[in-house]
């Protein structure tokens, strides 16, 4: 039943033709336009993971987080374990500050693929929000067991550290992240994560200092 509807045509073109559609509108800022081109392949698809979790994510760029959110769960409906809805459905809670059912669609997720680094920083993020530093810490850890690669969450990791006076770890995070950042060819964040690093150690020692 799935192969029929993905051959299914909407007004002379395919579901993947209109999911190519939204994609491209998505990247030139056309929201409205984008948001037309998922809703015509899911007249030919209803259970498209891809262009419901599409639709939903330009629906939070444009500030309908309530629809986004409906789309997600349709996405979660039609496939329990695919990560990517889950973890999209936390970002939709945590944009509007609902940072209890932010957590919740984290940890439903991890449930289903407790691997996933998207779903563990989701998690942190949601737990940072909520002002559990240490769980968030944790969470964050978590998440780069799985994608050590990633510096926007060693930096997120230095950040907790950072609340929580832990210099020599707030510097560490920076280093690696400004490392990520290098192999990259993104010379300007390096930097900033370099001296972010600096300023920890100089706080570190003010410390033995006082």
């Amino acid at each position: 039943m799935k192969l029929e509807y993905f051959s299914m045509s909407v007004d002379g073109q395919t579901v993947e033709q209109w999911i190519s559609k939204g994609r491209f509108l998505r990247q030139r800022g056309q929201n409205k336009k984008a948001i037309e081109a998922y809703e015509k392949a899911l007249k030919g698809d209803p259970g498209n993971i891809d262009a419901l979790n599409e639709l939903g994510l330009t629906q939070i760029h444009v500030g309908d987080q309530m629809l986004a959110i409906e789309a997600f769960d349709k996405a979660i409906i039609a496939n329990p374990d695919d990560p990517r809805a889950y973890a999209n459905k936390a970002e939709a809670f945590l944009t509007v500050g609902d940072f209890d059912n932010a957590l919740a669609a984290a940890e439903s997720g991890l449930e289903k693929a407790p691997e996933s680094a998207d779903l563990w920083v989701k998690k942190a993020r949601s737990l940072e929000s909520l002002l559990r530093i240490d769980d968030a810490i944790e969470a964050y850890n978590e998440a780069l067991k799985y994608d050590s690669e990633e510096p926007e969450t060693w930096k997120a990791l230095a950040l907790c550290y950072d609340a929580k006076m832990e210099w020599g770890s707030v510097a560490r995070a920076y280093r690696i992240a400004a490392s990520l950042h290098l192999k990259r060819g993104e010379r300007r964040d390096a930097d900033y994560c370099e001296r972010f690093a600096v300023d920890a150690e100089d706080s570190a020692s003010d410390e033995k200092m006082a």
